[in-house]
């Protein structure tokens, strides 16, 4: 077994977890326990990529609110190239609270060498994503966090991580969560990259990525969150503003009598408090009250954000 499959054994064991059925690696969710009713046809997935580095209360507080849930009833912020972007934060109670979706999985991205500032490892922040869910939120409650960026060796970009989780979850319908900040004129989608598959070593490093933006608003649907001062013109012939960008876009829409809770607590604020504890003993009081404690826990065993 290598080493990366002995991580994943182990974690399986010791946090309980098993994998889906006819999952060939990668992502694997919480098993839940029967509740015996008619499931939906096909289930709907909304993906929420970001570093999580660390995973705060806001994260668990967007993620946790989920009125009149009924069984079998319905990120990341990425760069223009389509890879994950540190410190983006869509609203999950949107999806959560809209019906847009049966489930959210919170995929930690994996190793970003054009970011070195990154100073946790993918297994450190997918281990604070699985101890803030799971202190959170019951076993059945429909939060997961995904391993499927964890042990690879760069991050996926956006096409590439939507076409890994299609194929191996063809049972499953997934949306891509964005905020109206990717809509503007600087964040043009139909530029975004991925991997070209037919690349091979002795080939220019140039043709390594290939532009596959057109093809990404094709082939999946995306749920838009509006952002402050990131406004979508709409106009007689595109009421939504969305449709100039791709058929598969959508607003979040709130119920009428949910009112939207923001949170602005900052993932860089938390390391940055973690960082001045360690002048002061470490014990980390400054953070304890705005992430999970046992997200506090383990930033103090592993000594993760000091100061070097």
């Amino acid at each position: 077994m290598s080493r990366s499959g002995a991580l994943r054994a182990l974690l399986r064991r010791s946090l309980g977890v098993v994998a889906p059925v006819g999952a060939a690696g990668g992502a694997w969710l919480w098993a839940r326990p029967e509740c015996g009713c008619k499931a939906a046809p096909r289930k709907r997935v909304a993906i929420y990529g970001g570093t999580f580095d660390p995973p705060t209360n806001s994260h668990m507080t967007c993620a946790g609110e989920k009125p009149g849930q009924q069984c079998g009833a319905h990120t990341c912020g990425r760069n223009r190239a389509g890879a994950a972007v540190p410190g983006s934060m869509p609203r999950l109670i949107l999806i959560i609270h809209s019906g847009s979706a049966d489930e959210v999985w919170l995929i930690p991205c994996g190793p970003r060498p054009d970011k070195p500032h990154l100073q946790t490892t993918p297994l450190d922040r997918y281990c604070m994503c699985q101890i803030a869910v799971n202190s959170s939120f019951s076993p059945s409650f429909p939060v997961q966090v995904s391993d499927l960026e964890t042990f690879r060796e760069t991050a996926f970009y956006t096409y590439d991580l939507l076409q890994s989780l299609r194929e191996q979850y063809p049972e499953i319908d997934f949306a891509f969560v964005i905020g109206s900040d990717w809509l503007q004129a600087k964040s043009n989608i139909t530029q975004w990259r991925s991997k070209n598959p037919h690349w091979k070593p002795g080939m220019p490093e140039e043709q390594k990525l290939i532009v596959t933006g057109d093809q990404l608003l094709k082939d999946f649907d995306f749920l838009v969150i509006p952002r402050p001062g990131f406004n979508v013109e709409s106009t007689p012939e595109d009421p939504s503003g969305l449709q100039r960008y791709g058929p598969r876009l959508r607003w979040m829409q709130m119920p009428e009598d949910f009112a939207l809770i923001r949170g602005n607590l900052s993932a860089t604020e938390i390391r940055q408090r973690a960082a001045a504890e360690q002048s002061r003993g470490g014990k980390l009081t400054a953070i304890q009250g705005l992430i999970p404690p046992g997200v506090v826990s383990f930033i103090r065993r592993k000594e993760l954000y000091y100061r070097k």
